[in-house]
């Protein structure tokens, strides 16, 4: 692959810009050396040191170095032939004296006879086709309001985001109207994507292990999509470029799954593992697994010139014991500030440049949430890793949107059950509401965890790793005991859509939204205002709040409080006093007396 190298300027100094068609091989390769991706620019980056391009020309065969647009100075004219970027359309042969003068009619010939080329706008639009991602199409080109704006409008192409490309889908009828759009007839191939064929037998599946590591085996599955979505469904399932093959571990029982997921396909799995190799301590912890995971994902982002400073943090975050998500996103957010700021020694950072710092993102339109994970994240860092007890690293907290919670009434609560057919998708609903759950809570629920003699329901391992018994609803448990007899599941209470696998929390909010477009309501809400609705309403029938709190699994009492503000009970009783100035007071009944308030 050919790199294009270019003197840019960024963040005040010199550098090496890197160009090149996308290649998740190179990215990772830059990523190693030390290079930096520059949205504003949309390269990569290195110092310009000649260190770093005898690194680059021994790591990159291909190197293409493009010359720098020449810059003017400030001596340099304004106007005139010589101060132009660009050329003058006519460049003057010789000077006409000044009293000499044109016929009108050749001086209007000779400006009718100059007209703009123009520019096809697939030229304007300087597009580049990538390589294929899957089912798309991957193709790039300069922003334009209005093709822009039609793309978007196609059904199967999407903008992403984080690679700051579009994605078509590699079907004929997208193929036209793309094309249509971008005045680029041919631009994408004909390599259509055609409907996958279910597997009637004979596939191959190649078991190998794996020389790096043999607490782990190789899994060569070919291009299906069925057989590979089934082994993403493996908890402990990896995918290995290099190797260009799926890693499980080495364990007996994750074997005898593997053959159990496949026996519907009858597909042939040719076992190439040495005797012995398969052993059950290879099984690893689960909790060991998300917190490698975690590790392994934040460190990606990181070159190798500042993975010192990010893996200090990461050593400080295990031995505290924090969770996989905590290490994910005090990862993340401190990543993002050694980027933005070149990677420095943090140690070098005085409180007023941090400060400086938050202002500006703030500035930016960050949000709260994002702006207090930061702020966390960077006191961890200074309080546990920097390891100063005697300095206190007080940073300002960013004002948090104080923004009431969407609340269903008991009335909209019962229509969106109504609107609901599918008993599974029902129960998982009703549960959420009834027992005030979270969404990953109802999936992760098991049928050893529902005591139906106690009426109780044991969550086990919830937010912020604690466990608490909650009321089991007795509306739900005639539909319990007819679900357990339609699926039969022997772990999970809401199996997905292989055996062994919890349904996904996606699926869920995906039942929630089709439940409330069906049932009208005005409001919007996903499956965790049902939680909100559920406190809400025990605190308008007269429950304590501290019960309240144990129940929805609240550390402090100021987090339950919120619910009296959402609370209508007080609030209807009270007349405004417009109302009362015009002799027009409103009537309200309270519906459990049925009384005048």
């Amino acid at each position: 692959m050919v790199l294009t190298l270019t003197k840019i300027q960024h963040r005040g100094a010199y550098r090496i810009g890197i160009s090149f068609p996308y290649s998740v091989e190179v990215n990772q390769k830059l990523k190693s050396l030390g290079a930096v991706y520059s949205a504003t620019h949309r390269c990569w980056y290195m110092d310009y040191q000649a260190a770093n391009y005898k690194l680059l020309q021994s790591n990159f065969d291909e190197l293409v170095i493009e010359k720098p647009k020449p810059e003017h100075t400030k001596a340099d004219l304004v106007a005139g032939p010589a101060g132009r970027d660009l050329p003058p359309i006519v460049a003057p042969e010789k000077k006409i004296p000044a009293a000499t003068k044109l016929p009108e009619k050749t001086e209007e010939k000779s400006i009718k006879g100059h007209k703009a080329d123009i520019v096809p706008l697939a030229q304007k639009l300087r597009l580049q086709l990538f390589d294929n991602i899957g089912k798309y199409w991957v193709f790039s080109m300069n922003y334009h309001f209005v093709a822009s704006k039609e793309l978007l409008a196609v059904k199967g192409v999407y903008w992403n985001k984080q690679q700051k490309v579009y994605m078509a889908m590699r079907n004929r009828a997208v193929k036209e109207k793309v094309e249509k759009i971008l005045q680029a007839a041919g631009f994408f191939p004909t390599d259509y994507l055609e409907k996958e064929k279910p597997v009637k037998g004979g596939t191959v599946l190649i078991v190998k292990p794996h020389i790096e590591d043999n607490q782990w085996m190789q899994v060569f599955i070919p291009p299906v999509f069925m057989l590979r979505e089934k082994i993403k469904r493996f908890a402990m399932s990896r995918y290995s470029v290099p190797h260009g093959c799926y890693l499980l571990p080495a364990s007996p029982d994750v074997y005898k799954a593997l053959v159990v997921h496949y026996e519907a396909e009858k597909v042939i799995l040719k076992n190439q593992l040495p005797a012995g190799y398969l052993k059950k301590g290879n099984m690893p912890n689960r909790k060991k697994f998300l917190l490698q995971k975690a590790k392994n994902q934040v460190l990606e982002k990181v070159p190798e010139t500042a993975r010192g400073f990010v893996v200090s943090m990461m050593d400080a975050m295990l031995a505290n014991n924090l969770s996989d998500s905590t290490i994910r996103n005090y990862g993340n957010a401190f990543c993002r500030f050694m980027g933005d700021n070149d990677y420095r020694d943090p140690a070098s950072f005085e409180y007023k440049q941090i400060v400086k710092y938050l202002g500006g993102l703030m500035g930016k339109g960050l949000s709260s949430t994002t702006g207090h994970t930061l702020v966390n994240a960077l006191n961890y860092y200074y309080r546990h890793v920097e390891n100063n007890r005697n300095f206190e690293f007080k940073l300002p907290r960013p004002k948090k949107e104080k923004k009431l919670r969407v609340v269903f009434t008991p009335e909209e609560c019962a229509a969106i059950f109504t609107a609901i057919d599918n008993p599974k998708h029902k129960l998982a609903l009703m549960i959420a509401y009834g027992a005030g759950l979270r969404v990953k809570e109802v999936v992760t629920l098991k049928w050893g965890d529902i005591l139906p003699a106690e009426q109780k329901i044991h969550v086990k391992n919830g937010k912020g790793k604690k466990d608490r018994i909650v009321m089991l609803p007795y509306s739900v448990l005639a539909m319990l005991e007819n679900y357990r007899a339609l699926y039969p599941g022997k772990d999970y209470v809401f199996e997905g859509q292989f055996a062994g696998a919890h349904y996904s929390t996606g699926s869920v909010q995906k039942v929630m939204a089709v439940a409330m477009e069906k049932s009208g309501l005005a409001k919007k809400g996903s499956v965790h205002n049902l939680r909100h609705s559920f406190a809400t309403h025990l605190l308008e029938a007269g429950t304590d709040i501290r019960y309240i709190q144990q129940l929805l699994g609240h550390s402090s009492i100021k987090t339950t409080m919120v619910y009296t503000h959402v609370s209508n009970k007080a609030i209807n009783q009270i007349q405004s006093p417009l109302d009362r100035m015009f002799g027009n007071p409103a009537i309200k009944t309270d519906r459990k007396n049925d009384k005048n308030l």
